[in-house]
């Protein structure tokens, strides 16, 4: 059965796009179980969609086809909206890959996530990692636009100071905020 959001269904159908979203982009589809039980304060619906390599954990929230914003909660007991949707939250991930480097600035504003970009390029490239080979190959593969570095970085910026989405672990504790 065809899962309800197109993309999220389109990456299950395409093996590769899959592979390229576990690496380099830290992005696993077969990887949905989040380290512990929670749900959103709210009593809306979340559905764990992927895990990243460090334990987190992105959600769909909600329940309207297309209009789910996409929470990621690391295993550390912190989370935030990351995305609008999930093609948002796909675009961060595929041009920003190191969005989590990026958000430890987001007390500076845009500039100053801005700022990391040019050195964390480096980084993946010193380690022989062409991301923009990646990215065309991932973009051609889900028929996916990838806005600006700086368009994605305002959406996420956006994103994580909308009203916070709070996350309840099982004993009702809630998560702190991904945005430090």
């Amino acid at each position: 059965m065809a899962h309800p959001e197109p993309l999220l269904d389109l990456i299950h159908r395409t093996p590769a796009a899959a592979e390229l979203l576990i690496w380099p982009f830290d992005f696993d589809v077969s990887r949905t179980d989040h380290v512990e039980v929670v749900k959103p304060a709210s009593g809306d619906a979340l559905e764990a969609v992927a895990g990243d390599g460090a334990g987190g954990t992105f959600f769909l929230c909600g329940d309207v086809a297309g209009q789910r914003p996409v929470l990621y909660a690391d295993s550390e007991g912190q989370a935030g909206l990351i995305g609008r949707d999930l093609t948002a939250a796909i675009q961060l991930i595929v041009r920003v890959p190191y969005w989590r480097d990026c958000l430890a600035r987001v007390s500076g504003g845009l500039e100053a996530m801005r700022s990391v970009v040019p050195e964390l390029e480096r980084e993946y490239a010193d380690d022989g990692i062409d991301l923009d080979a990646h990215r065309a190959s991932l973009a051609g593969l889900l028929t996916l636009d990838l806005p600006s570095t700086a368009n994605v970085l305002a959406c996420l910026l956006e994103a994580v100071t909308l009203p916070r989405f709070v996350l309840l672990n099982e004993w009702g504790g809630a998560y702190g905020s991904i945005s430090r």
